[in-house]
């Protein structure tokens, strides 16, 4: 038998905890806490890096057990594979089914605090223009052909 069964459930583990971080992250943006954000992006970035071990773990042990081909390995490859077994590869099948949901709620949670964190980029950089005089709405041509917003203190009515 081949021993990837203690990866399956190292990889839903690291999705479960990923999963809640997604949420505090999600938090963190309406609380506008930076020092927060800040030490989930450290910890996100710690889970996946540990995640791609675990794949690249998985990826050796399968080519070693000549389920998947050498030079190219691929995901369907083993879906195949693992498709034909008995059942003694039940539980290899519940976890795997259980990481591609959980990876999958990662992604759409993702998604969601990228989309909260544009919204937010947006706002705070119109914020900046506007404690700086800037408008969006007066901007000048520069000498290479792109647009800067026009100052207060540079508006003809101040000239």
């Amino acid at each position: 038998m081949i021993p990837i069964t203690p990866i399956f459930i190292k990889s839903k583990d690291i999705l479960t905890e990923l999963s809640q971080l997604l949420d505090e992250e999600r938090s963190a943006y309406g609380e506008q806490d930076s020092e927060t954000i800040i030490a989930i992006a450290d910890k996100k970035q710690a889970l996946l890096d540990e995640m791609n071990e675990l794949n690249e773990r998985r990826v050796k042990v399968l080519i070693k057990f000549d389920v998947v081909d050498r030079k190219n390995p691929t995901e369907a490859e083993f879906k195949s594979w693992l498709k034909v077994q008995d059942s003694s590869m039940d539980e290899v099948r519940l976890l795997m089914k259980e990481c591609e949901t959980l990876l999958k709620s990662c992604k759409t949670k993702n998604n969601t605090n990228a989309q909260i964190l544009n919204t937010l980029q947006k706002r705070n950089k119109h914020l900046f223009e506007l404690l700086q005089g800037h408008s969006t709405k007066n901007k000048v041509y520069t000498s290479r052909g792109s647009t800067r917003p026009i100052s207060s203190k540079q508006t003809l009515g101040r000239a």
